[in-house]
């Protein structure tokens, strides 16, 4: 749906869907580093947040972002070797945390461990060289 605003409102509304965009990153960021201290240590969090409020927060945000996205323009960058870098060091940061849940399996939480960083390691090579087929105006 297209509606008719002025210059200024449309600069505020790009300006709120940036804010909407910006603020989940950050929240779902903090969401996933409070689950997985709450993984090793429950007490201490669950004593200074409730978990679910604030996943419903970050559930709103979510859903701010995804129906008001920001409109991107067409950039070609090639991946480079930092991002090679970052991206097996937290694929193996990814196996240690699932090992460190599973060890009590033996070998088997060792080959768990191994393709769960694997994954991790393919799935964000994936996203970062994806290129982008679909355009908006075929809608």
């Amino acid at each position: 749906m297209k509606f008719n605003l002025s210059y200024k409102e449309r600069i505020v509304w790009e300006h709120a869907k940036h804010i909407f965009s910006y603020v989940f990153q950050v929240l779902l960021f903090a969401f996933l580093v409070i689950l997985l201290i709450r993984e090793f240590n429950r007490a201490l969090v669950d004593s200074l947040i409730n978990v679910n409020w604030f996943m419903v927060v970050v559930i709103i945000f979510g859903a701010l972002s995804i129906f008001f996205p920001i409109e991107k323009k067409e950039e070609n960058k090639e991946a480079t070797k930092k991002d090679l870098l970052l991206i097996i060091g937290l694929g193996i940061l990814g196996a240690i945390i699932i090992f460190l849940k599973l060890r009590v399996l033996g070998w088997i939480g060792y080959l768990i461990a191994g393709l769960g960083g694997l994954i991790i390691v393919l799935l964000s090579w994936l996203l970062l060289t994806e290129k982008d087929t679909h355009s908006d105006e075929s809608l």
